[in-house]
């Protein structure tokens, strides 16, 4: 993170704070689907690893499909925990460039990705857990960006209509096809390539909303 940079925690209200024993079990949970996959994850075996009875599990969550659901709400909140804000002073593309580069690196993280294709591994046989990942993962994000946006315009450093569809080209040119090929499991391109796609991105998106200020 650069230096006058921040960082924000989304903290919704009324958040519910998992208790030791949760967190256990959504821990052991997370490793077995990373390492099994969803359909070949047994209650039992989350139970075993997070060494709590099968009473306690089902206590918390009733059923595996519950407990998967939990862990891609966490996962979607977790997208803008600790998502830099770079102080807009040094000027709008190298804080852009920090910003789009925190997705990017996020998609190349391997326990990211891996969980990214377990969700995206069960669309045929639970749809609804992969739009309650595309939704919530999508809004937070993008909510997020578009109020950085949002702020930048205030300032006269961007000029457009819609803060979220600017937010959404923004994300389209910086990060590419990375998720599409981390969802596919395909050999993702080295980090400089995914640097020239991002700085190629961002060229464009300033040509259409930057201000030259």
């Amino acid at each position: 993170m650069t230096e006058g940079a921040e960082s924000t925690t989304i903290e919704p209200a009324g958040e519910h704070v998992p208790s030791r024993k949760e967190c256990q079990i959504l821990s052991a949970a997370r490793t077995q689907f990373l390492e099994q996959g969803f359909a070949d994850t047994s209650m039992d075996a989350i139970a075993r690893t997070a060494g709590v009875s099968k009473a306690t599990l089902y206590a918390y969550f009733p059923s595996k499909e519950a407990l998967f659901r939990n862990l891609i709400e966490t996962e979607c909140n977790e997208k803008c925990v600790n998502v830099p804000s770079p102080a807009l002073d040094t000027g709008i593309k190298p804080a852009l460039r920090e910003l789009c580069g925190h997705f990017v690196v996020r998609f190349l993280t391997k326990e990211s990705a891996a969980f990214f294709q377990a969700v995206s591994s069960e669309r045929w046989r639970f749809p609804e857990l992969c739009h309650l990942y595309f939704n919530s993962g999508k809004k937070n994000v993008l909510d997020f960006v578009a109020a950085y946006l949002g702020e930048a315009k205030a300032r006269g450093l961007l000029v457009f209509d819609d803060a979220h569809m600017a937010a959404e080209q923004l994300l389209n040119l910086t990060v590419s096809d990375l998720p599409m090929r981390v969802a596919l499991g395909l050999e993702l391109r080295s980090e400089a390539e995914y640097e020239r796609v991002m700085e190629s991105g961002l060229a464009v998106f300033l040509k259409a909303y930057g201000t030259g200020a």
